[in-house]
């Protein structure tokens, strides 16, 4: 079910379905959150599945020039309050995963579960808050030139033409964003602090789905998260890249319902 909720004068819209425990779903940069439509399908008989769609993407207003992670946080804690949630899981991608610790730092209590697929934990380095700069420039001069570039080169090489209906999907989808909301979405990823903390001193589970071809989030660093606490584990899909929750669905699915059932 669609549903709207204001947050700072924006409107903040998501789906709600199935009963029981709650998964949130946080969709990741350019995405919007139909990108879970088919793990919504496969968890609403178990779970209260909501997805978002975050400050600035999908159907969800922007929020001046900046959105940070904290206030990312704050809009998703908005959507919770609102449906009367009092712990969940939440599951987030790439930015989404940005967010989803941001959440957990914020609301300690409200997270029981979490799992980052393709994210990381650690801040930009100089080197990538330069390339995000970069990247504000292209979107700057040619939105839908940078958006057709990017999206493909987020999947494998070897998963591209099996997936071309996908990507195109969500090309068409990300073109359709304003300029402003991609660019403060990039801004707040490069401010983003380290959170490293979070999974370090956190009581709650985490799990960290890696692809072993993903170019965006080295394997290296979802190690050192691996290493952060006993309650972390890592899951590496060696045929992936940066999105395997669309490269390889129904292993990421089996991994989610694994991972929050019975907390």
């Amino acid at each position: 079910m669609r549903k709207t909720v204001e947050y700072k004068g924006v409107d903040v819209v998501y789906s709600q379905i199935g009963s029981g425990q709650t998964i949130v779903l946080l969709h990741g940069f350019l995405e919007e959150r139909s990108m879970w439509d088919a793990y919504v399908s496969g968890l609403k008989s178990n779970f209260n599945v909501i997805s978002i769609d975050l400050l600035g993407q999908g159907e969800s207003g922007c929020l001046g020039y900046v959105h940070s992670m904290e206030e990312h946080a704050a809009a998703v804690a908005t959507v919770l309050f609102t449906e009367n949630v009092e712990n969940c899981a939440v599951i987030g991608h790439s930015m989404g995963g940005y967010i989803a610790l941001a959440l957990a730092e914020k609301q300690p209590d409200l997270v029981n579960k979490l799992v980052l697929f393709h994210s990381t934990a650690f801040p930009d380095s100089e080197e990538r808050k330069k390339d995000r700069e970069r990247v504000i420039s292209l979107v700057q001069r040619n939105k839908n030139v940078y958006v057709r570039t990017v999206i493909p080169s987020l999947f494998s090489e070897e998963n591209r033409d099996r997936l071309k209906a996908e990507i195109q999907a969500i090309i068409d989808i990300a073109i359709g964003f304003s300029d402003r909301g991609i660019i403060a979405n990039i801004r707040g990823m490069m401010e983003r602090k380290d959170r490293t903390r979070v999974l370090e001193k956190g009581l709650f589970e985490k799990l960290i789905v890696h692809g072993e071809l993903d170019e965006v989030i080295m394997k290296k660093d979802a190690e050192s998260m691996a290493k952060l606490n006993d309650n972390v584990s890592l899951e590496v899909i060696k045929t992936v890249s940066h999105m395997g929750h669309l490269e390889a669905p129904e292993l990421c699915l089996k991994l989610i319902s694994e991972f929050c059932k019975n907390y």
